[in-house]
This record gives C-alpha cells, sequence and structure tokens, in this order.
C-alpha cells in the first residue's frame, strides 16, 4: 500500500477544485488546507504510506514547518492519515504530540481483493452466492461499457444512479461538478473511469474506478430500482475486475466496509455485498489530529460530533 492516488499531484489538483483552498509540499507530503467557520483552517494528508512515514513525516522538522504552517494560516489541527495497514501485535509508533482522530476522512476497515490468480481462482475464492449471481447476470443480455471522459454516457449515468441511491438511503451525495472535475483531471490521465452495466439503453449499476499503481479502486456507486433480479452490480464488479487483471494490477480495494460485521452500521448492507466477491478486510491507522489550537480543537470536536453523530 505504498503507492496512493491520494498523494499525488493528480489528487491535489483535483482537491483544490473541490472544497480546498491551498495545498503544500512538505518533504513531498501533500498536505491540504481547508475553510473553517470563523476564519479558521484545518490541514490535512490524506492516506501517507508507511516509507513516507518513518522517513519523512518522523522528524521534527516535518512538524515545526507543519506547526509554521498552522500558525499564518489559524488552522485549529493538522490530521495526518496513515495508511500504514494494522500488524496483529505490532507496536506503531507516533509522536507524542498527536492523538487519535475522533472521526476519519477515508475509512479504516477496507475489503481487498488479490487479483493476481486466475479468473477460475478468484471465482472458487467468492462466496457461493457471489459466484451464482455472476452467472446470472451473465446470462441476462447485459453489457458493460466504462470511460475515462468528462463527458460521456457512462459518466451520466453513473450520475443519475449515484444521486437516486443517495435519496433512497437518505445519505449526502456530492454534487455532478464533483465528479465532471474528478474524469476531467484523473480520467485525463488514465487514473479514473466511469463504468456502466446496461440492459439494452438502460444503466442498472454504475461505479466510478480509480486505478494507480498496482491498485484498482471502488471510489463510488450506485444501482437503479428496476430489474435487481438481473444482478447488475454483480457483473460491474466481476468485469472491473477482469479488466484490472488485464492492465496487470495486482489488488481490487472495494474500500469502506461496516467494522466487525456490524449489522445496525450504515455500510452493513454494501458490506454484505463486497464480501461476496471474496477477499480479505485490510484496517489501516487512519487518522490523527496535531492540535495547534487545543481549546479551539476541544470546540470543533464536539461541534461535529453533534453536526454527525454516529
Amino acid at each position: 500500500m505504498d503507492c496512493s492516488i491520494f498523494q499525488s499531484k493528480e489528487w491535489e489538483e483535483f482537491k483544490l477544485k473541490s472544497g480546498y483552498e491551498k495545498s503544500y509540499r512538505i518533504q513531498d507530503i501533500l498536505v491540504l488546507q481547508k475553510k473553517l467557520p470563523f476564519g479558521r483552517t484545518m490541514l490535512y494528508s490524506p492516506l501517507v504510506a508507511e516509507k513516507n512515514y518513518e522517513s519523512r513525516i518522523m522528524n521534527q522538522e516535518f512538524i515545526r514547518q507543519i506547526e509554521q504552517i498552522s500558525k499564518k494560516n489559524n488552522a485549529i489541527f493538522y490530521r495526518l492519515e496513515l495508511n500504514i495497514p494494522i500488524i496483529h501485535d505490532s507496536k506503531f509508533i507516533i509522536p507524542e504530540s498527536f492523538i487519535k482522530s475522533f472521526e476519519e476522512m477515508q475509512p479504516e476497515h477496507n475489503w481487498v481483493l488479490d487479483i493476481t490468480k486466475s479468473e477460475d481462482e478468484i471465482l472458487a475464492g467468492m462466496k457461493q452466492k457471489g459466484r451464482y449471481n455472476i452467472k446470472i447476470a451473465q446470462n441476462s443480455n447485459l453489457t458493460f461499457t466504462s470511460s475515462a471522459a468528462k463527458e460521456s454516457q457512462e459518466l451520466d449515468a453513473f450520475y443519475e444512479q449515484y444521486a437516486k441511491t443517495g435519496n433512497r438511503h437518505k445519505i449526502a451525495f456530492r454534487n455532478k461538478k464533483y465528479f465532471d472535475d474528478l474524469l476531467e483531471i484523473l480520467g485525463g490521465k488514465g487514473y479514473a473511469r466511469a463504468c456502466t452495466v446496461w440492459h439494452g439503453k438502460t444503466p442498472l449499476a454504475s461505479a466510478i474506478i480509480i486505478q494507480y499503481g498496482e491498485a484498482s479502486l471502488y471510489l463510488y456507486g450506485g444501482s437503479s430500482d428496476e430489474e435487481r433480479n438481473l444482478m447488475a452490480p454483480y457483473l460491474l464488479h466481476w468485469e472491473i475486475i477482469k479488466s484490472a487483471k488485464t492492465e496487470g494490477l495486482k489488488e481490487y480495494n472495494f474500500l469502506g466496509i461496516a467494522p466487525d460485521d456490524n449489522q445496525n452500521h450504515p455500510w452493513a448492507g454494501i458490506t454484505r455485498f463486497k464480501k461476496q466477491f471474496g477477499g480479505e478486510q485490510v484496517n489501516i491507522e487512519g487518522s490523527y489530529d496535531l492540535p495547534v489550537k487545543p481549546l479551539e480543537y476541544k470546540v470543533f470536536k464536539i461541534a461535529e460530533q453533534i453536526r454527525r453523530p454516529h
């Protein structure tokens, strides 16, 4: 997990068009700055790999520069997000000035599928229901298409289903411009694409996929309430997996799942779906905060927990 799209120059450019006001590079670690109420800001480094953490962040010079930027820009805190897998019985060291974050920007609990195996081996590793539903979809006259272009039927189909899924489950969702910018910047480099499964001219399931380094990531998705018996979401991900294999990638990361198989978690349903494909759970260290204004940080934490109760 050393190679992360979230530390790339393309992701930096994209985030500056979608809510962050400034960016910095400290020892080549991306630091994003976001406005907060009352003239305050926060700083954030997304998904830093272990090799960069050990060689760059675990030193006083990095922290000194963070504090310098924080004071100049009235930051309440700096959030360091670590893309470091948790290994049982391993001892993880974080500087004493950092504390565990009260919330995560990216999921700590991920579902990852090894796609270096043959297609037959991947199918054999799936749950029986997963294999069965793929076969149903393959026999249902469905088609799979993908596009990295900003102007495409796939992106339009994705957003229509993504928005409907958000409304159906009464959860917040991003506006269309967010995905237009994502495909314009990352799709233009071949790092992102919109994928859709169709029944005739009707889109039934769509996803935004990131391909970077050795991994393919399932970033966003949506599905139709129509013709659910055709199992389009299963074909969607199976075709994405096969495409990633063809391009020589090594893993397909379904990203977030409910922790500890919590059936009351908002992600319980999507977790059951993702696990049908086989794979394993990979937990990462996640986020740690460096409070620059400790009292204001405590107030911000309380306000966020009230605004977004878990």
